[in-house]
C-alpha cells in the first residue's frame, strides 16, 4: 500500500472518534435538555467556534503551508504558537460578548471565553501535528479529549444539574487537555530555542505566515456565518422546532467530519507539494469529488430510511422540524465540505483575497436571505435561505477549476450511481415492511444489512479511485 493510502487510513481514526463523541453528545444533550437549552448550547458553541477559527485557523494553516520550506522548524513552531497565544484572550472575548448578546444570559460569559481559549490552542497544535504528520499523537489526544468531555458531562449532570453551561465546561476541559497533550508532543520532539530570541527572525516568521494566511480570517469568518447565519436567527426569532433542527444540523456535521476530514487531512497538504512541483493534482480534486458525492447520498439514505426514527426513539423526542428542512441542512453540509476541496487551486495559487470577498459576499447574502426567510416562512425561510448562499459559493469555487475539472468523473457518473443507491434503498424499505416482529429494530438491521451490499457496489462504480491508488507524498 502507498504512502497516501497509509497515512490516510490513520487519519481515519483521528476523525472517527470526535464524530463518534460529537454523535454522543447531540443526542445525550438534545435528550435531557429542557425545550430551548439546546439552541443557547448551539448558539454558544457557533460563537465559540467562529472565533476560534478566525484567530488559530490562518496561523494553523500558513504553518502548514511554510513548515517544509523553513530551515529552523522549532523556532517557526514557537513563534506561530506566540502568535496565537497573544490573539487568543482577544477573540475569546469577542465570542463571549457576542453569545452573552444574542442569548441574553450575562453568567455565560465565562463559559464560552473558557471554551474558545481551551478551542483556539487545541485548533493550531492539531494543524501543527497535520503539518509534522504525527498521526498517532493526535489520535492519542482526541481519544483523551473525548473520554474527559464525555466523563465530565455525565458527572456534571449527574451530580449538580442538567445546564448547557455545564456542557460548554466539559467542553473545555477535553480541549485543554488535548491541547496539553500535543503541546507536550511536538516540544519533545522539536526542542525549540523560545520564540523572542531574535527579533528579526521572529518578525520574518510573523510576515511569512500573514502573508499567506491574512486572507484566510476573512475567508474563515464567511464560510462559517455562510453555514451558521441559521444558528443565530434561531436564537434571535425564538423559531418553533429549532432544537431538532440544530441538534439533527450537528450530527450531520459530525458525520461530514467522519466523511470528509480524513481525506481532506492528506489532500491539502498532497496538493501543496504537488503544486511546488510545478503541477495541481486535478486528479486528486475529481477523485476526491467523486467520493464525497457518492459517500454523503448513501449517508442520507441511511438518515432517511434509518436514522431518523433511531434518533427518535432512543430520545424519546420527537422530530418536530420538517423533513424537507432537514433535507436542507443536510445538503448544506454536504456543499461546506466539497467546496473545501473546489478551492484548493485558488489556495495553491495564494488567491486568498478572491476567496475571502467570495465567502464574505455569500455569508452576507446568507444571513440575509435567511433573515427575510425567517420572517416570511419560518424554519423553512431560514434553512433555504442559508442553502442558497451555500450553493452559490460552490458554484464560483467549481467555475474557477471548470476548463480542468472532468464533469462526469467528479458530478454526473457519482450523482447516476447515488440514484441507484437511493433507489435500491427505497425497494429495500418497502420490502422490509412485508416482514412481521415485535423487534422495532429487526426492520431496520434487515436493511442495513441489505444496503451495505449496495453502498460497497456504490464506492467501486461510482468513486474514481485510480487517482488515489497511484498518489504518493513528495
Amino acid at each position: 500500500m502507498n504512502v497516501f493510502l497509509k497515512k490516510l487510513l490513520l487519519y481515519i481514526p483521528v476523525k472517527m472518534v470526535p464524530a463518534v463523541a460529537g454523535v454522543f453528545f447531540v443526542v445525550f444533550l438534545y435528550k435531557f435538555f429542557p425545550e430551548g437549552q439546546y439552541v443557547s448550547y448551539s448558539v454558544s458553541i457557533f460563537c465559540a467556534l467562529t472565533a476560534a477559527q478566525l484567530c488559530s485557523g490562518w496561523v494553523g494553516n500558513s504553518f502548514i503551508y511554510h513548515y517544509s520550506g523553513v530551515e529552523d522548524k522549532a523556532r517557526f513552531l514557537v513563534n506561530c504558537l506566540g502568535v496565537v497565544l497573544v490573539i487568543a484572550p482577544i477573540a475569546s472575548l469577542l465570542a463571549a460578548t457576542t453569545a452573552v448578546a444574542v442569548i441574553d444570559e450575562s453568567s455565560l460569559f465565562i463559559y464560552v471565553w473558557t471554551l474558545c481559549f481551551s478551542q483556539i490552542v487545541f485548533f493550531f497544535l492539531s494543524s501543527v501535528c497535520q503539518g509534522i504528520y504525527l498521526v498517532k499523537q493526535q489520535l492519542i489526544a482526541v481519544l483523551l479529549q473525548a473520554f474527559l468531555q464525555i466523563g465530565w458531562i455525565i458527572i456534571f449532570f449527574q451530580f449538580w444539574k442538567i445546564d448547557f453551561r455545564y456542557a460548554l465546561l466539559a467542553s473545555a476541559v477535553g480541549y485543554a487537555a488535548a491541547a496539553s497533550f500535543m503541546l507536550f508532543s511536538t516540544l519533545r520532539l522539536l526542542t525549540p530555542s523560545g520564540p523572542f530570541w531574535n527579533t528579526y527572525l521572529f518578525r520574518g516568521d510573523l510576515h511569512r505566515i500573514y502573508t499567506y494566511g491574512a486572507a484566510l480570517s476573512p475567508w474563515m469568518l464567511g464560510m462559517l456565518v455562510m453555514a451558521g447565519s441559521d444558528r443565530l436567527l434561531i436564537g434571535l426569532y425564538e423559531i418553533e422546532h429549532g432544537d431538532s433542527y440544530l441538534s439533527l444540523k450537528d450530527l450531520f456535521i459530525g458525520g461530514a467530519g467522519l466523511l470528509s476530514m480524513p481525506l481532506l487531512m492528506m489532500v491539502h497538504p498532497f496538493v501543496i507539494n504537488k503544486f511546488r512541483a510545478g503541477t495541481f493534482a486535478i486528479g486528486i480534486i475529481e477523485s476526491s469529488s467523486s467520493f464525497l458525492v457518492v459517500a454523503f447520498s448513501l449517508l442520507w439514505s441511511v438518515i432517511y430510511f434509518v436514522g431518523l426514527d433511531f434518533f427518535e426513539r432512543i430520545t424519546g423526542k420527537g422530530i418536530g422540524a420538517p423533513h424537507a428542512v432537514i433535507f436542507f441542512a443536510f445538503v448544506g453540509v454536504y456543499i461546506s465540505s466539497a467546496a473545501v476541496y473546489f478551492q484548493k487551486r485558488l489556495e495553491v495559487h495564494r488567491k486568498m483575497r478572491l476567496l475571502a470577498y467570495l465567502s464574505l459576499i455569500c455569508a452576507a447574502m446568507s444571513f440575509f436571505f435567511a433573515w427575510v426567510g425567517g420572517v416570511i416562512w419560518g424554519l423553512y425561510g431560514i434553512s433555504l435561505g442559508v442553502l442558497l448562499a451555500q450553493v452559490l459559493y460552490l458554484i464560483a469555487v467549481v467555475g474557477s477549476m471548470s476548463k480542468r475539472l472532468n464533469f462526469y468523473k467528479s458530478f454526473a457518473l457519482p450523482a447516476m450511481v447515488s440514484i441507484f443507491a437511493y433507489s435500491a434503498g427505497y425497494l429495500l424499505n418497502v420490502i422490509v415492511q412485508f416482514i412481521e416482529t415485535d423487534i422495532w429494530w429487526m426492520r431496520s438491521i434487515l436493511w442495513l444489512t441489505g444496503f451495505t451490499m449496495v453502498s460497497l457496489v456504490s464506492f467501486w462504480k461510482g468513486v474514481k479511485w485510480r487517482e488515489f491508488l497511484n498518489a504518493t507524498t513528495l
